[in-house]
C-alpha cells in the first residue's frame, strides 16, 4: 500500500517545480520534504525528479506517476469542496489546453456553450492553459489535460482526434476600406495585387513559427505576391486587431473573425470561401474518448464551428 502523505509531498513538489516552494506551502523543512520524496522514490523502485537548473524537472516515469497523483488528489479536492464548501458532489474539473497558435477568443466560445448545456449544479468547472503543440501533446499523454484543441493532427498512439475542422483563410480588410469594386470579388489570386497595392501592400503577419505563416509564406511564393510587412505577432486577436485599425491586409482563418465579420468591422475581400483550407483539431487521450463530458465538448466544438462558418 503507498503511503498517501509520501504522493502527496511528490504532487505539491511536481506542481511546484522546486522543493523550497513546495516545502513552504506544506509548512514543513525542505530537508524533511526532500527526505519523504527519497523515501517514495524507494518503495516504489522510480527516479521521480532530475534536477535542472534551480528547478525539479519530472523524469518520464515520475510525469505518468504524477498524472495519476493529479486525477486522485483533484477528485480528494472536489470530495472535500462537497462536504465543507458544499459545492455539488457532481462538478468536476476538466483541463484544456490550447495551442498558442489557436485563438483564444474561439476556443472561449466553444467553452461557453459547453457550460450552458449544463445546469448550475452540475456545470463542470474548466481550466484553460497554453502552450506550444509539443508542450500540449506531452501533458495529454501524461493525462494532466483532459483534452486540447491545436493546430496539428494527433501522431501519439495513445491520443487520438476527436473533432478536426477545416475553415477558409480568406484575405482580409478593414471595413473602413474605400467601397468595394468588381476586382474585390474575383477569385483569381493574380487578382490580389490589384485589391491590396502591389509592391506597396501593408502586411500584418502571423509569427514566423505558426502553421499558418508556412501556409502563407507558400502562397506568397506561388502567386508571387509582393509588399511590406507592417505587423507580426504570436498572438492571433492582435492580428485581427490591427486589420480593424487600418494598419494592413492579412490572410485569415474565417473562424477566427466570424464575429468581427457579423460586426461588419471587416470584411473579405476576394471569394467567400477563400484561398485554401486552415485545419483545427479537438483531441484527448484515447482512454477518455468515451467521456460523455469530453464528448459534450466535442459537440460543443463542432456546434461553434458550424456556427462561425454557415
Amino acid at each position: 500500500m503507498f503511503n498517501f502523505n509520501h504522493l502527496y509531498y511528490f504532487y505539491m513538489t511536481a506542481k511546484a517545480g522546486s522543493t523550497t516552494v513546495a516545502a513552504e506551502l506544506l509548512t514543513i523543512s525542505q530537508p524533511s520534504l526532500s527526505s519523504q520524496l527519497k523515501v517514495l522514490e524507494g518503495a516504489i523502485d522510480v527516479t521521480l525528479f532530475r534536477k535542472v537548473g534551480r528547478t525539479n524537472q519530472l523524469t518520464e516515469e515520475g510525469a505518468v506517476i504524477y498524472g495519476f497523483c493529479r486525477r486522485m488528489f483533484e477528485i480528494s479536492e472536489e470530495l472535500r469542496e462537497s462536504i465543507v464548501e458544499r459545492v455539488p458532489s457532481a462538478a468536476r474539473r476538466i483541463n484544456i489546453g490550447v495551442a498558442d497558435e489557436i485563438e483564444r477568443s474561439f476556443v472561449v466560445e466553444v467553452v461557453s456553450l459547453f457550460l450552458k448545456k449544463h445546469g448550475l449544479a452540475q456545470r463542470p468547472k474548466v481550466t484553460m492553459v497554453s502552450g506550444s503543440h509539443e508542450q500540449l501533446v506531452k501533458r495529454l499523454r501524461f493525462r494532466e489535460l483532459d483534452a486540447i484543441v491545436t493546430q496539428l493532427a494527433m501522431t501519439d498512439p495513445e491520443l487520438m482526434s476527436l473533432m478536426r475542422t477545416e475553415v477558409p483563410v480568406a484575405l482580409i480588410c478593414s471595413n473602413q476600406r474605400k467601397a468595394r469594386t468588381k476586382t474585390d470579388t474575383q477569385s483569381d489570386p493574380s487578382k490580389i495585387p490589384e485589391m491590396v497595392g502591389g509592391k506597396l501592400a501593408q502586411w500584418v503577419m502571423p509569427s514566423s513559427n505558426f502553421k499558418l505563416r508556412s501556409e502563407i509564406d507558400r502562397f506568397f511564393e506561388q502567386h508571387e505576391l509582393k509588399g511590406r510587412i507592417v505587423f507580426e505577432s504570436d498572438v492571433m486577436a492582435s492580428l485581427v486587431r490591427s486589420v480593424i485599425d487600418e494598419l494592413g491586409f492579412s490572410f485569415l482563418p474565417l473562424l477566427y473573425v466570424a464575429r468581427e465579420l457579423r460586426e461588419k468591422s471587416i470584411r473579405v475581400l476576394g471569394p467567400k470561401d477563400g484561398y485554401w483550407k486552415y485545419r483545427v483539431w479537438l483531441g484527448c487521450h484515447s482512454q477518455n474518448s468515451d467521456d460523455l463530458l469530453i464528448r459534450s465538448l466535442a459537440r460543443s466544438f463542432k456546434d461553434v464551428c458550424d456556427l462561425a462558418l454557415a
